[in-house]
């Protein structure tokens, strides 16, 4: 009765693990992954932790419903880890290089940066997402003393299997990190064909976390194949983040994600596309994605939706929020972590009067604002708007008039490089001739290439004078302040280098105006070069670049050839300009 019970409750949160299911699991001869079954255990020891779920999957549930959650390409933030390593001989206590190498690969995996991704097939790639998440070696542990992020401790035991008994020293294993601040990585060998085992959200804080076989962690080293390049770690964190198996844990059951399609049980090995279960006639299965029991060669993807429902866990009040404060990702001596914007003061402006003239609209992708006359000036601060470094914006304003329509002049600068000032160069986007019109107008800019990532200053103004600047008081309009958060900008690529990347990649493939190159950790950036080819071998000069991004906005559409080289090894890649 009492079985009969939880498996209710899991049915009741979509996670239904059938005898069916675990019949299939047996069979097979592929991936074992032992999270459902872990979880069941936890729920039969903690009848609360059905209602905790519940709770989380309701707040799910709410983000899914809100449009602006369907995220694009977005850095959500940069998790600190922690790797717990307990061996009982020499190949169980993985090298530092190969713990490297499964962070290396996280980063490429949940940033949609890894190489593989372009084979995922033409009927799926429109839903391979970039789920907007970092991960770095933790550089503090819970005391704010410096660390390596990895700890180490030799044992007699052979096997741990899924109880648990790895995460406390009481059983011999390595006490969790704090929870909210950290993610804990266990590798041990948890013996009976198990390659890992994850906890959802929601479960005790003293075991939170993911544990992993050694010779299925990262892709250099102790490895098995054909689990052998780092995809069991990306599965596990997966569920870590809040994803069910694909294929719901059942007879064509529900993994609580839309774009997924519905399939009948688990595929292991390397299927040939498509191949259709549960009525899926036209697409099939998504076999290539994370959460299947593929071999590591043959996953690439994480969905749309999938990764809507990961980026919940980080939203006001979600169960993981904490970790993107978290300073267990900053070297001691350093600020915090997570995405708060730097504290830059600047100059005051505005209009002394507006009873004749005054700004009332402007709109710049979510910033969008009807108003009337503001005293001068209006402090939007709290509203803001993203954009991409190398992208093309289109920014819509209009003057208000009390009576006679005077001629105005309208300027919008932005605080590309976040120094406080907005007189560097290409921070005036835009320098509009005087009109006395009241209807709307619309200029375009492109955002730098080589703009910093992070939130930064929109500053508008309108006057009846040409001379007013970015710090002027003038006599007759008004000055409107706004944020802008720049994505995938100079200060992103540095985060890339520190966060453990072991080989160089570039991202996105396909590109559009702006190529990043992840440059390894253990390299000078000052001595790296780069030169781009076209098909025939030819330079393209016209590609510039600088602190981790190529420009490529004066290149032709096309396919080409890019070279890095550092003094120590040349590496090539091809690339399309789109």
């Amino acid at each position: 009765m009492k079985k009969t019970f939880y498996s209710v409750a899991l049915a009741c949160l979509g996670l239904g693990l059938t005898s069916e299911a675990v019949a299939q699991k047996t069979l097979e001869a592929s991936r074992q992954c032992a999270t459902m079954e872990a979880l069941q255990a936890q729920m039969e020891a903690d009848p609360s932790l059905a209602q905790r779920m519940a709770a989380i999957e309701n707040q799910t549930r709410q983000f899914e419903s809100n449009p602006i959650s369907q995220r694009g390409t977005a850095l959500t933030g940069t998790i600190p880890v922690v790797v717990h390593v307990l061996y009982s001989n020499s190949n169980e206590n993985v090298s530092d290089a190969q713990i490297q190498s499964q962070i290396a690969v996280l980063n490429e995996d949940f940033r949609k940066l890894n190489s593989d991704v372009n084979k995922t097939p033409a009927a799926f790639a429109g839903l391979a997402a970039d789920a907007g998440l970092q991960f770095v070696l933790a550089k503090r542990d819970p005391s704010g003393n410096a660390t390596t992020g990895i700890e180490r401790k030799s044992s007699t035991k052979t096997t741990w299997g899924t109880a648990d008994a790895m995460k406390s020293t009481s059983t011999g294993g390595l006490n969790a990190w704090p929870a909210g601040q950290y993610l804990n990585l266990w590798v041990c060998n948890i013996g009976g064909g198990i390659l890992g085992y994850a906890q959802f959200p929601g479960g005790a804080a003293s075991t939170d976390g993911v544990v992993i076989g050694p010779n299925y962690f990262g892709r250099t080293g102790y490895l098995s194949a054909p689990f052998n390049l780092g995809r069991t770690a990306t599965h596990e964190v997966g569920h870590w983040l809040n994803l069910r198996h694909i294929w719901g844990d059942a007879n064509c059951g529900n993994d609580l994600v839309t774009d997924t399609p519905t399939q009948q049980t688990s595929n292991g090995g390397c299927p040939s596309f498509p191949k259709r279960t549960c009525g899926n006639t036209t697409n099939g299965d998504m076999f290539m994605n994370y959460m299947d029991y593929t071999d590591d060669a043959c996953m690439y993807m994480f969905s749309t939706g999938q990764s809507t429902r990961m980026n919940a866990l980080f939203t006001s009040g979600g169960s993981r929020a904490s970790l993107l404060t978290s300073l267990g990702g900053t070297a001691p001596g350093t600020g915090g972590g997570g995405t708060t914007p730097p504290p830059v003061a600047y100059c005051a402006a505005k209009g002394n009067s507006v009873a004749y003239e005054f700004i009332d609209y402007v709109k710049l992708g979510s910033i969008n604002r009807t108003s009337g006359a503001d005293a001068g000036y209006y402090n939007g601060t709290a509203t803001s708007t993203s954009v991409a470094a190398g992208s093309a914006q289109s920014v819509s304003y209009s003057a208000g008039f009390a009576g006679t329509a005077y001629s105005e002049y309208f300027k919008v600068y932005i605080d590309w490089n976040q120094n406080g000032v907005f007189t560097d160069a290409g921070e005036l986007v835009v320098n509009a001739a005087a009109s006395s019109s009241s209807a709307i107008r619309v200029s375009n800019f492109t955002v730098p290439a080589t703009a910093k990532s992070g939130n930064t200053r929109m500053r508008v103004l309108m006057s009846d004078a040409s001379a007013s600047s970015s710090c002027s008081t003038f006599s007759y309009g008004e000055v409107e302040d706004y944020t802008i958060s720049v994505t995938g900008g100079t200060r992103e690529a540095v985060s890339a280098r520190i966060g453990s990347v072991t080989e160089y990649s570039v991202y996105p493939n396909p590109a559009t105006d702006v190529l990043n190159v992840a440059i390894p950790s253990d390299r000078d950036v000052a001595t790296v070069s780069v030169k781009v080819y076209d098909v025939r071998g030819a330079e393209m000069k016209q590609a510039s670049f600088e602190n981790g991004q190529l420009n490529l906005s004066q290149l032709a559409k096309g396919v080409y050839m890019l070279t890095i080289s550092d003094g120590q090894q040349v590496k090539h890649q091809r690339f399309v300009k789109q």
